[in-house]
């Protein structure tokens, strides 16, 4: 099993309350390289989680690695079942949509001894750094299940628990994730909301998992001000992240609106006076 690193995508200035053609459209279909999503891991490096770590081999290309480069070995692509190859996430009207490319590993089934998928983590306006502690994430995404033959995807929104870390190699070279799964360890851990998504079941490691739910269901995200919304996925044996960090700006008052709509109006309405 080679470690293979995901990329990190930034966005800035996404349109809030748009509807931009080209986004996200929740249909199992999801094209790698075009703006359907707005903010996604494509086509940038960037994760330093195991930068210092050196001592793999394999699947990673320890020259790169050692000279900072961050380069990826064949976009953490290569056909195995615990791939994670793409996360995006769109704020289109008033829906936050996720989508995500990958192997088997990401419908939520264990896809080997003890590797199984992560929680989306979410988090609103800022989190602790994945590369040394992801605790801080704020909401989580579980794939409930999958459906082969119909394509639903079953989600859970949750809030409140505390994120597990796993280690499924004894502690060797630090390999754990800190933000795997939010669990109910302290007593508060809460569903928010249920509900479903697109599953399809391509039989490679392209296989599409996606689901959007309204924006309100984030509390902690204030539409009226605007913010940041990250989103970060792993698995057990963490052998694949991705992270992508989404600027949200602040939606526009209708009475602020209707206040600079207002000399327009005024004589559009002293016009039609005088020619009536």
């Amino acid at each position: 099993m080679g470690l293979k690193l995901k990329k990190v995508g930034v966005l800035v200035g996404a349109v809030f309350l748009s509807t931009n053609a080209l986004s996200a459209t929740i249909d199992g279909a999801i094209v790698q390289g075009s703006s359907e999503y707005q903010a996604s891991t494509d086509g940038v490096e960037g994760s330093a989680k195991w930068h210092s770590q050196g001592n793999y081999s394999g699947d990673i290309d320890l020259d790169d690695y050692q000279n900072g480069q961050n380069h990826e070995y064949d976009d953490a692509s290569t056909g195995d079942k615990w791939d994670i190859n793409y996360l995006g996430t769109s704020v289109v009207g008033s829906k936050f949509q996720f989508g995500a490319v990958g192997g088997s590993i990401l419908s939520g089934r264990e896809t080997d001894a003890n590797i199984y998928l992560g929680d989306f983590a979410i988090s609103v306006n800022g989190y602790t750094d994945p590369t040394i502690n992801s605790k801080g994430f704020d909401y989580a995404i579980r794939v409930l299940g999958v459906d082969d033959q119909t394509g639903v995807a079953q989600f859970s929104l949750l809030q409140g628990g505390v994120w597990e870390e796993a280690d499924i190699y004894n502690g060797l070279s630090g390999h754990t994730s800190e933000t795997y799964r939010m669990s109910n360890s302290n007593g508060r851990l809460e569903e928010i909301l249920s509900f479903n998504g697109n599953w399809t079941s391509n039989g490679g490691d392209d296989n599409v998992l996606e689901g959007e739910f309204d924006l309100s269901y984030l509390s902690l995200f204030d539409a009226a001000t605007g913010g940041t919304i990250s989103t970060y996925l792993t698995m057990a044996c963490v052998n694949d992240e991705a992270i992508v960090d989404m600027s949200v700006p602040s939606a526009v008052p209708i009475p602020a609106a209707l206040w600079l709509l207002s000399p327009a109006l005024i004589g559009l309405l002293g016009m039609r006076r005088k020619y009536t």
